[in-house]
C-alpha cells in the first residue's frame, strides 16, 4: 500500500513538473532595438503618409450624442482584476458618448464608453456594422472612462471571465446597438463649430501607485472646447487618475468620479461633456480619507471646477484639418510574469487571451494630436512627449483604452518592482521606451 502511494506521488510530481515546464519558462528579454520587428516598424512609420484632409469650408462640422447602456437585468461587473458577482443595483447610469467630426470628405467619430476598457469584441462587431451609416470602420477613435464599477459581459474565454465576468451576448449587442444609435443622432446634429484646446493643473487629485515622487506624474487636465453655430458648448476632457474611488466590494454600477465631473460640467456652461481616461498606469486618485460618494464628489467636482476656471476664456478657432490613422504595433513574445524570473509561455498567454492585435490610434484635429493607446499607458512619459509636440506646434492628448488591450505600459525603471502593474499586468515586458519612441516618430511625421 505504501509503495503504491509513493509511486502515485512520484507520478503526480512528474506530471506536475511536465505541466509546469510546458506552461512556464524563464523570463529573458533582449533590448527591443535588437529584435527583428523593431527595424520593420520604424521603417513603416518613416515611410507612412500621415496626411490630413481639408474641409471645403473654413471649419469642421461637429455633432454629438449620448446613449444609455445601463442594463435592466442582472449583469456581471468588470473591475479590480477579478470576476465579480452580478448586480442590478444602479448608483448612476452608464452611457456611450459620441462626438462626430466632418469635413465633408470624411466623418470621424470619437466614441467614449463608461466601461473599464473598450472591449475588442465590441470594436470588431461595430466595424462589421458601421457601413450602414455610411461611415468607414477605420474612422472610429475609441476611449473609455475606465470606471471600475461598470458592466462586464463583453469578453469571451477564460480571460474574458476574469476581466469581465464572462460573456453576455444580449448585453454586448445592446452596447453595439446603442453605439450605432449614438452615431446616427450625432450625424443629425452636425453643425459648423469652432474648437479650442487648453489644460489646467490638478496635482491635488492624483498620486502614484509605485513611488512617492509626485513630480514624475502627469497632473494635467487636458480638454477640447467645442462651440457649435447654435451656441451650444461641449467639453472633451482627460485626466490620468484611475476611476477607483468607489469601494470594490460594492456591487453597484457607477461612473465613479468621472461621472461626477461630467454631470457637474453639464450643470454649468457646458451642454455636453465627455471624459476619457488619460495615462492612468501607476496613477491613482489621491486618498483624502473619504469613501465612495464623498470621495468621488471631491475629485470629480474638483476637476470640473478646475476646467471651469479657464473654460470661458479658452480661445476658439475655425479648424479645417482632420485625419485619423491606426499604426499597428508589433511586440514579439508576451511577458506575463509570476515572479521576477518566471513567466507564462507565449503560446499559453495567447491561448488565454487571443485579442493581441494592437495599434496606436492617431486623431488629428487642426494642431491637436490625440493619441489612443492599447493599454494602461503611464503619464510619466508625457513630459518629454509633450515638449516634442510643442516644438512641432502641436497640442498633445494621450488616452488609454483605444479598443485593443495589452496590459500596463510603465517606465522600464520600475520593471523589478513587486507590483501587479509591473508583474502580472505587464504583459509586454520592457516596452515603455519602445512605445515612447514610436510616439516620438508619429509626432515627427505629423
Amino acid at each position: 500500500m505504501l509503495k503504491k502511494a509513493l509511486k502515485f506521488i512520484i507520478y503526480l510530481c512528474i506530471i506536475l513538473i511536465i505541466i509546469g515546464l510546458s506552461l512556464f519558462t524563464i523570463s529573458t528579454e533582449s533590448p527591443y532595438q535588437n529584435i527583428s520587428y523593431y527595424d520593420t516598424i520604424i521603417q513603416q512609420i518613416a515611410q507612412s503618409q500621415l496626411d490630413v484632409s481639408l474641409s471645403f469650408s473654413d471649419s469642421l462640422q461637429i455633432g454629438w450624442s449620448r446613449q444609455n447602456i445601463t442594463p435592466k437585468d442582472l449583469t456581471p461587473l468588470a473591475g479590480y482584476g477579478i470576476a465579480r458577482g452580478k448586480t442590478k443595483t444602479i448608483h448612476d447610469s452608464i452611457y456611450v458618448s459620441v462626438v462626430l467630426f466632418s469635413n465633408h470628405q470624411k466623418q470621424i467619430a470619437l466614441i467614449s464608453y463608461d466601461l473599464l476598457i473598450v472591449p475588442p469584441l465590441i470594436v470588431s462587431q461595430l466595424r462589421d456594422s458601421i457601413a450602414q451609416l455610411g461611415l468607414s470602420k477605420d474612422n472610429l477613435f475609441f476611449t473609455a472612462t475606465h470606471t471600475h464599477h461598470s458592466i462586464g459581459g463583453w469578453s469571451k474565454g477564460f480571460a474574458g471571465y476574469l476581466m469581465a465576468g464572462g460573456y453576455d451576448e444580449k448585453l454586448t449587442q445592446t452596447i453595439v446597438r446603442q453605439t450605432l444609435q449614438g452615431l446616427r443622432e450625432a450625424q443629425k446634429q452636425l453643425q459648423y463649430a469652432t474648437i479650442g484646446f487648453d489644460k489646467v493643473r490638478a496635482e491635488e487629485f492624483v498620486d502614484s501607485r509605485l513611488h512617492e515622487h509626485q513630480d514624475r506624474l502627469d497632473a494635467w487636465v487636458r480638454y477640447l472646447k467645442i462651440r457649435k453655430s447654435d451656441g451650444k458648448n461641449a467639453c472633451l476632457f482627460s485626466y490620468s487618475a484611475h476611476a477607483t474611488c468607489t469601494d470594490g466590494l460594492l456591487e453597484i454600477i457607477s461612473r465613479d468620479y468621472t461621472g461626477v465631473a461630467v454631470d457637474f460640467l453639464e450643470t454649468k456652461e457646458v451642454q455636453f461633456a465627455i471624459f476619457s481616461a488619460g495615462m492612468v498606469a501607476s496613477h491613482t486618485p489621491r486618498d483624502f480619507g473619504l469613501k465612495n460618494d464623498d470621495w468621488t464628489r471631491q475629485i470629480g467636482q474638483g476637476i470640473a471646477e478646475k476646467i471651469l476656471e479657464k473654460y470661458s476664456t479658452t480661445t476658439l478657432e475655425n479648424v479645417n484639418q482632420l485625419s485619423i490613422h491606426h499604426i499597428p504595433v508589433a511586440f514579439g513574445e508576451s511577458n506575463l510574469r509570476l515572479s521576477q524570473q518566471i513567466k507564462l509561455r507565449d503560446w499559453a498567454f495567447r491561448a488565454l487571451y487571443p485579442d493581441t492585435d494592437i495599434s496606436i490610434s492617431v486623431l488629428q484635429i487642426g494642431n491637436i494630436i490625440w493619441l489612443g493607446m492599447p493599454c494602461d499607458f503611464s503619464g510619466e512619459f508625457m513630459v518629454e512627449l509633450e515638449k516634442l509636440a510643442e516644438k512641432k506646434g502641436k497640442k498633445l492628448i494621450i488616452t488609454s483604452f483605444n479598443g485593443g488591450y495589452m496590459g500596463y505600459i510603465t517606465p522600464e525603471q520600475y520593471d523589478s518592482l513587486q507590483h501587479y502593474e509591473t508583474r502580472e499586468m505587464n504583459w509586454l515586458g520592457k516596452k515603455g521606451n519602445y512605445f515612447k519612441e514610436i510616439i516620438e516618430l508619429i509626432i515627427g511625421k505629423l
